[in-house]
């Protein structure tokens, strides 16, 4: 009989074939799986590891790696320059309260306390200029020209010392001019006193002749010292003559709007010229700085004279 059988390949070469397929397949799985599993594990925690950056030059140096760690390093804050503050020239203001000396010290009457032998000629000798300019002096402050008037406190406050010594220091002051130069004296308290108490329209300038200057001594005799110290209506006159300077003493805190008046009668932005007014305050820190202030912006001195212990004042030459 014929052998009909036919030689056929084994099957374990197919089987073994399908192992290995599956097995592949599953290490695959796995693989993936765990994977995963690391990825979801590391998740949201920060890297503590070391960044390592290759950084390219434009010249044909070799790359250099830089081992930066991933967190940045704030640089060091340099120590801030101290800034000029802005000024703005509208807003400056200008401090007009100037500090006033300690009393007692470079505050004494330049003349001299006791009214010695020194007069007011002999002053005016010493401060006016070099030249044939004439002036006045009363206190001590020198003012050039040939028209003066006096403007004196004559309220209650004066009484006393104070009243002489300013009387005796005004004759002192009229005894300097000259013949040929002229002066008006006004006072103050709560009323205006013209001198000779003559009316606001019959005063005028009046030489310094000796029959003048008596008469002058024998009114401020006759006086009567006022309630409370009121001189604008007396500086609005004595502007009103417009004199070469005016002098104002007083002795205490003013009670009016003079410094305002003056302001707008008496400044130097106004069309007339401004009239120097030269202050004295006498014997009193009392109103003092008002002074000072008229003073400064009335473009005129000020004068604080202070008294002296055991000061004894001669009645009114």
């Amino acid at each position: 009989m014929t052998d009909m059988s036919i030689d056929r390949p084994p099957r374990f070469d197919e089987r073994a074939r399908g192992g290995i397929a599956f097995l592949t397949s599953l290490c695959a799985h796995v693989a993936l799986l765990l994977i995963l599993a690391l990825c979801v594990y590391t998740a949201g925690r920060e890297s503590q590891g070391i960044l390592l950056t290759a950084h390219t030059d434009n010249s044909d140096s070799a790359a250099l790696l830089d081992l930066t760690p991933q967190f940045e390093l704030q640089p060091e804050a340099a120590p801030a320059e101290p800034l000029e503050p802005e000024v703005d020239a509208g807003e400056i203001a200008i401090d007009v309260d100037i500090e006033l000396p300690d009393p007692g010290e470079g505050l004494n009457d330049p003349i001299g306390s006791q009214l010695t032998s020194i007069t007011a000629a002999d002053v005016v000798a010493t401060l006016k200029p070099s030249g044939n300019r004439r002036g006045a002096s009363f206190f001590g402050t020198y003012a050039a020209g040939n028209r003066f008037v006096y403007v004196l406190d004559s309220s209650r406050s004066m009484l006393g010392d104070r009243w002489v010594y300013a009387c005796n220091q005004l004759l002192d002051s009229l005894n300097g001019l000259e013949e040929s130069q002229e002066f008006v004296v006004i006072c103050f308290d709560m009323h205006t006193t013209f001198m000779f108490n003559k009316s606001p329209a019959d005063v005028a300038f009046l030489h310094p002749t000796p029959p003048i200057v008596a008469r002058i001594r024998r009114w401020l005799r006759s006086i009567e010292l006022g309630r409370a110290t009121m001189p604008a209506e007396a500086m609005q006159y004595a502007l009103q003559l417009n004199p070469d300077a005016i002098f104002m003493l007083s002795d205490g805190e003013l009670q009016d709007n003079t410094v305002n008046l003056l302001r707008m009668l008496n400044s130097p932005r106004s069309e007339r010229r401004q009239i120097p007014i030269h202050t004295v305050h006498l014997f009193s820190l009392q109103g003092r700085r008002t002074l000072q202030l008229i003073a400064m912006e009335n473009g005129g001195t000020f004068t604080p004279v202070e008294q002296q212990r055991g000061f004894r004042q001669f009645p009114v030459r």
